[in-house]
């Protein structure tokens, strides 16, 4: 696994990708989750949001007959 030094920029932390862990061309912004002590590094495009909103939308035949599910009987709130 290849590894890299981290280095102080005024008062901000900044990490030198090599070569093999080079982001993508056109990689512009960069989304850093924390977990733990690691940090995960995608490229903005990737998030979940942009995979959600940006695939292929359903067809108007997926669930074209969704069964209504009967409703449990409740207490009432009103005292």
């Amino acid at each position: 696994m290849p590894t890299t030094t981290v280095f102080r920029n005024n008062r901000t932390q900044a990490v030198r990708l090599t070569a093999e862990a080079r982001l993508p061309e056109g990689v512009t912004r960069v989304q850093v989750r924390v977990v733990g002590r690691d940090r995960v590094i995608s490229p903005l495009e990737n998030s979940w949001d942009s995979f959600f909103l940006g695939g292929p939308a359903v067809t108007d035949d997926f669930l074209p007959q969704r069964a209504e599910q009967a409703q449990t009987p409740r207490e009432s709130l009103d005292e």
